[in-house]
């Protein structure tokens, strides 16, 4: 991964940790006002850095994990693991 890759996936993942964090922290009402308004300004900051990684990607081309226009999905790989226990 390039530098700007690997910046936004940690913070894409750091993103990820305040939302588990909120919706607990909310559903057993133990959430601030401020601690609302900081994670809502950290989201925004999320959405704004993905916006422009958006901008920086090539229009039109396919990343990981998408498939070209007409191309059907293939099966994936056979997981590594057995249903059988090893030994």
């Amino acid at each position: 991964m390039s530098q700007p890759h690997t910046q936004l996936s940690v913070f894409l993942r750091q993103g990820e940790w305040l939302l588990d964090e909120a919706a607990f922290a909310v559903g057993g009402q133990h959430y601030s006002p401020t601690q609302c308004r900081r994670a809502a300004t950290v989201l925004d900051e999320l959405a704004a850095a993905l916006r422009q990684h958006a901008d920086l990607l090539p229009s039109g081309e396919p990343t990981t994990g998408e498939l070209p226009t007409g191309e059907p999905p293939t099966e994936p790989p056979p997981d590594d693991r057995d249903d059988e226990p090893d030994g």
